[in-house]
């Protein structure tokens, strides 16, 4: 993930820009804008984006897009790092979040709850 992400940093040319917009959301749950954020990986059952800051820093961001909307239902994380649920009111997501100190990096992770029927 990291390696990636790094070869793919220094292929950008001096200027260009990433086109993001602000109001960018995985089934209703705001994307936060970060430091440096880069989608890594999106379907239609989960989003990995990457960011150039700390856990404790995206922690924050993640909290301003939760707004009124979301509540954190369930949270297993241990120093802002590791698995929490968020819910609006018909809709449950859960979120990863992980640090990577070395590189300076964490990552944010949307997946959806999903539904088995027999």
């Amino acid at each position: 993930l990291i390696v990636y992400y790094q070869v793919k940093r220094s292929r950008r040319q001096p200027g260009a820009t990433t086109a993001m917009s602000s109001a960018e959301a995985f089934f209703g749950l705001k994307v936060p804008e970060g430091q440096d954020r880069r989608e890594l990986y999106k379907s239609q059952y989960r989003a990995i984006y990457t960011y150039k800051m700390s856990a404790q820093e995206l922690d924050s961001a993640f909290r301003d897009v939760l707004g009124s909307d979301w509540t954190i239902k369930n949270d297993e994380r241990v120093k802002y790092v590791g698995k929490l649920e968020v819910e609006s009111e018909n809709q449950t997501l859960k979120v990863t979040m992980e640090d990577y100190p070395e590189a300076g990096m964490s990552a944010l992770k949307y997946y959806t709850i999903q539904q088995y029927t027999k």
